[in-house]
């Protein structure tokens, strides 16, 4: 945090020595560009689901759901031209929801088959299996589970904080299916304060330099509820809520170049590159309610963890651009932002076991890429 806390001023300092100006114009204006369309987020996968063996060993997890979400997008820029220079604050807003409900179930065929060889061995004829599963039963029903290669079940890390279960952990050992229910909303905004000038004198045409402070903020919200679906939504549960947030403080430089395609019509092309310090924070709150087994589990736990890290964006817009009058432009534009690294939650790893008592990785911060795409329509005006 030390390091934004001095990069901030420094971009701040530069900005405020360079005068104020529009890259559309040579003479003093203010102008103002607002801005709507359409922002695709392409952000990482991950999930707290997982799959496993007989022994509760972790083989792979269930992405429940895809990444890539579409929200309206609103833009804001505010700035003042002198000569071929120019100074602007701009921002941008986008928010994401997206619901999803997936159902996961595996091979019925080993279960039944260990539920038929306990029965045989351990209960009288004609009694179920329930009826006959006792703390003293129970170690050989879970040998002939352990023995079997076959055996796959699917569900939930035990608790995001990595602490054992009391009495084991919520996988759903029988073999029976899951739905999963998550409703996942994302904010995502920033704020630019540039500054820049012209290389070439050409009021229609030239290439534009530009730079200054940055910042970013991309919020993650995530409330999940899954369930055995082959008994009622009650009987065992999960509720986790999330909340995972990252705040992006760097500085930008850019270019951009007009290419004039008539009298009233010109094309643009812009790129930029920026370098931020990343702060991530997570917050996880967790109740796991199992009510089916020989003890009940009613477990809460909450969790948090931070961490930092920097990260870099590469980004490319174009628009074309019609001029009503002297003060009134449209522009019609799309573009596409890279960001180096994005916080995804990493609930434990390959290969751990999740048997009774057994503590795991807790829940922790890690980071993959990620992109942005977007359509817009603004519109600018000029004024003296």
């Amino acid at each position: 945090m030390k390091s934004a806390s001095l990069l901030l001023p420094a971009f701040f300092l530069l900005c405020l020595q360079v005068s104020a100006a529009s890259p559309d114009t040579s003479t003093g204006d203010f102008y103002i560009r607002t801005g709507a369309g359409i922002h695709w987020l392409d952000l990482p996968d991950s999930s707290p689901f997982l799959r496993t063996n007989g022994r509760e060993e972790v083989l792979g997890f269930l992405d429940h759901y895809d990444g890539t979400d579409e929200g309206t997008l609103i833009t804001l820029a505010l700035g003042k031209a002198h000569g071929h220079q120019f100074t602007e604050l701009r921002g941008f807003l986008t928010s994401h929801t997206s619901r999803h409900t997936r159902e996961y179930r595996e091979d019925p065929a080993p279960w039944a088959d260990i539920r038929t060889r306990f029965q045989d061995e351990h209960c009288p004829p004609g009694a179920v299996l329930g009826e006959c599963l006792t703390s003293q039963t129970q170690r050989h029903l879970l040998d002939l589970i352990r023995d079997d290669p076959h055996v796959r079940s699917v569900g939930w890390v035990g608790r995001v904080d990595g602490a054992a279960m009391p009495f084991g952990s919520p996988i759903f050992a029988w073999g029976d299916p899951i739905r999963i229910r998550t409703k996942r909303e994302v904010d995502f905004y920033g704020l630019d304060w540039v500054t820049g000038k012209r290389t070439e004198p050409a009021v229609q045409s030239g290439a534009t330099l530009y730079f200054g402070p940055s910042y970013k903020r991309l919020r993650q919200d995530i409330s999940t509820f899954a369930y055995e679906s082959n008994r009622p939504p009650t009987v065992n549960n999960l509720t986790l809520s999330e909340d995972l947030d990252a705040s992006y403080y760097g500085g930008v430089i850019g270019a951009h170049r007009d290419f004039p395609l008539g009298p009233d019509w010109s094309f643009t092309l812009d790129g930029t590159l920026g370098v931020y310090y990343l702060d991530a924070d997570y917050h996880g709150a967790q109740r796991t309610f199992i009510s089916s087994g020989m003890f009940a589990i009613d477990e809460v736990t909450n969790h948090r963890a931070s961490d930092e890290q920097w990260a870099a964006t590469l980004g490319l817009r174009t628009s074309l651009n019609v001029s009503f009058t002297e003060n009134v432009t449209l522009r019609i534009g799309a573009g596409i932002e890279y960001l180096s690294d994005v916080p995804e939650m990493q609930y434990t790893k390959l290969g751990e076991r999740f048997g009774p008592g057994d503590p795991h990785s807790p829940a922790r911060i890690k980071y993959s890429d990620a992109l942005g795409y977007l359509s817009s329509i603004s519109v600018q005006f000029k004024g003296e």
